[in-house]
């Protein structure tokens, strides 16, 4: 059993600490906002020019790790921190394409929590609210050691 008292507080603090995991750095994760309650979570992200594919648009597995980044938070913050969720299987539908070195906008939602998985669906947008691509993911949360 977590001893944390105020689970919103630690998500917070721990999504905005300058060091962040380098897979998190890398893909330009800022934190927007959280819902413990709710079971979602929102961040900003920008791709680095290095995810470029040579269509001139960013490579399909670095937007699903956008979309993988936020439905496995939203599975995440649910259980008593610190834990975390990781992705059994996920399916990514691209449906315009994703431009790097632009603010891009994510959210994932818990949609259902099992005994054992955990399932989500996530969205990614452009700064004028198109949306982009969005999937679905089933997890499976872990317990952290503190």
């Amino acid at each position: 059993m977590s001893d944390i008292k105020d689970p919103d507080a630690f998500w917070r603090a721990l999504l905005s600490r300058d060091d962040l995991p380098p897979a998190t750095k890398l893909i330009g994760f800022e934190l927007i906002d959280l819902s413990i309650d709710a079971g979602w979570c929102e961040a900003y992200f920008t791709l680095p020019e290095a995810a470029t594919n040579p269509g001139g648009v960013a490579q399909g597995g670095f937007v699903s790790v956008l979309l993988d980044e936020v439905m496995s938070l939203a599975a995440s913050i649910v259980q008593p921190p610190p834990a975390m969720a990781p992705t059994l299987q996920m399916t990514t539908s691209f449906i315009r394409p994703v431009q790097t070195g632009v603010r891009l906008k994510g959210r994932g939602a818990l949609i259902r929590r099992a005994r054992a998985a955990s399932f989500t669906e996530g969205w990614l947008w452009d700064d004028d609210g198109i949306l982009l691509a969005q999937a679905t993911a089933s997890c499976i949360g872990r317990p952290l050691p503190s």
